[in-house]
C-alpha cells in the first residue's frame, strides 16, 4: 500500500470515529420520501441504477424521490420523469456538503440509499446531517449509521440497487436500464447518418476513465488498420471535445471511418450506440448504454476482478470481453476475433 493510500485510509478511520452514529428514529412503516446519493458524477453509475426510479413509481406513484447530485451531472437526472427533486452539492467542497445535508434534514426523508464501496468523510457527513430514518448501504455493517445493508460479495451494481429496493419493501423489481433520450440530439444524429449513408456500422470508443484505459494514438491507428481490413462495415468513432481533433485527423486516412465533430455531450454517444450494429469500447458508461439498448459489444476490462464483478456488462446481446493487466495499450488488435466483426450474425 502506498503512502497516499495509507493516509487516505487513516482519514477515513478518523472520519468514521467522529461522524458515525446510530439513528435514534424508528424505521418508518411506509416510505413516503426516498433519497439517492449520486454525487459521484459517473455516467455509467447512473445507467446501471436508472431503473430504480421507475420501479419505485411503478409500485407506489406517491413516493417522493430525491437525488443528490452535482451541477455537472444534473443533466442525467433533470429530464427523468420519475425524479421529483434534485439536491445539489459541489464535488470535494465540504461546506457545500454541510449546506446540502442541513437542507435534506428539513426534507425529512424516510430512507436514503447509498451503496458507495468506499465511504469518504464528506459523504458520511452528508448522511449524518440528512438524518434519514433508514439508511441502506452496501457491506457497511461496521457503520452504525447504516440501518440495513446489502451484504453479498461481488454483486453487480445493478443487483446491489435491486436488493436495496427490496430492503425497502419493493418486490418484483425489473432491473432493465432506462437509457436517456434527447430529441434534439437524436435528430442531428439521424441527419448525420443519412448524410453519410451509414446504416450497418460499428461504433468504436477508444477512451475510458483514467489514463490506463485510454488507447494511445499509435494503438488507435493499429486497431483502425485491423478493423478496416477485417470488416466491410463503416466505423463511427465516438468522441468528446478534448479528443475530437485527434480522431478527425486519424479518421482522415480511412475512407470508411467517420467522426461527428459536433459531439459535445453524452447524448450523441447514446444515439450513435442506439443506431449501431456493434459497439467496441473500454468505457463502462458506453458499455452499459449498449447493454440497455441490447447492442452486441466487444468490451475491454482490466484484470481487476472486483471491479469486473461490479461493472461487467449485463448484456443479453452477444458480448465478448478482452482483459488486460495494467494498461489497455497491452491489447493487440488480433485479440479481436474476425468472427466478432461479422455484424450480420449479431
Amino acid at each position: 500500500m502506498t503512502l497516499k493510500q495509507r493516509l487516505r485510509m487513516l482519514r477515513i478511520k478518523l472520519g468514521k470515529w467522529l461522524l458515525d452514529s446510530t439513528t435514534s428514529q424508528a424505521y418508518p412503516l411506509r416510505y413516503e420520501k426516498v433519497l439517492f446519493l449520486r454525487q459521484d458524477g459517473k455516467i455509467g453509475d447512473y445507467i446501471v441504477s436508472s431503473f430504480v426510479f421507475r420501479e419505485i413509481k411503478k409500485q407506489n406513484p406517491n413516493v417522493h424521490i430525491g437525488v443528490v447530485c452535482t451541477p455537472k451531472n444534473a443533466f442525467l437526472f433533470l429530464h427523468n420523469p420519475y425524479i421529483d427533486q434534485l439536491h445539489f452539492v459541489k464535488k470535494r467542497n465540504t461546506l457545500s456538503f454541510i449546506q446540502c445535508g442541513l437542507a435534506l434534514r428539513k426534507m425529512q426523508y424516510d430512507a436514503v440509499i447509498d451503496p458507495t464501496v468506499v465511504l469518504r468523510n464528506r459523504d458520511l457527513l452528508l448522511l449524518r446531517l440528512a438524518k434519514a430514518k433508514a439508511c441502506i448501504g452496501y457491506q457497511k455493517s461496521d457503520y452504525r449509521i447504516f440501518t440495513q445493508n446489502v451484504m453479498q460479495d461481488n454483486l453487480h451494481f445493478s443487483e446491489i440497487y435491486r436488493q436495496s429496493l427490496q430492503l425497502l419493501g419493493f418486490d418484483k423489481v425489473d432491473a432493465t436500464y432506462d437509457i436517456p433520450f434527447n430529441t434534439e440530439v437524436a435528430e442531428k444524429v439521424r441527419s448525420f447518418l443519412k448524410q453519410n449513408s451509414l446504416t450497418q456500422f460499428i461504433a468504436v470508443n477508444f477512451f475510458g476513465h483514467g489514463s490506463n484505459r485510454r488507447f494511445q494514438p499509435e494503438k488507435i491507428r493499429a486497431l483502425l488498420n485491423y478493423l478496416t481490413a477485417n470488416s466491410p462495415h463503416p466505423i463511427l468513432l465516438l468522441t468528446y471535445p478534448e479528443v475530437t481533433e485527434q480522431l478527425k485527423q486519424l479518421a482522415g486516412d480511412y475512407p470508411s471511418v467517420f467522426v461527428d465533430g459536433r459531439t459535445d455531450n453524452i447524448f450523441y454517444s447514446i444515439e450513435y450506440i442506439r443506431h449501431c450494429s456493434l459497439l467496441i469500447s473500454p468505457d463502462t458508461a458506453t458499455i452499459h448504454i449498449a447493454t440497455g439498448l441490447s447492442k452486441p459489444t466487444i468490451a475491454f476490462y482490466s484484470d481487476d476482478q472486483e471491479n469486473f464483478a461490479h461493472w461487467h456488462p449485463n448484456n443479453s446481446a452477444e458480448t465478448h470481453i478482452i482483459r488486460y493487466h495494467k494498461n489497455i495499450n497491452e491489447v493487440q488488435p488480433e485479440q479481436i476475433s474476425k468472427e466478432w466483426l461479422q455484424i450480420n450474425r449479431c
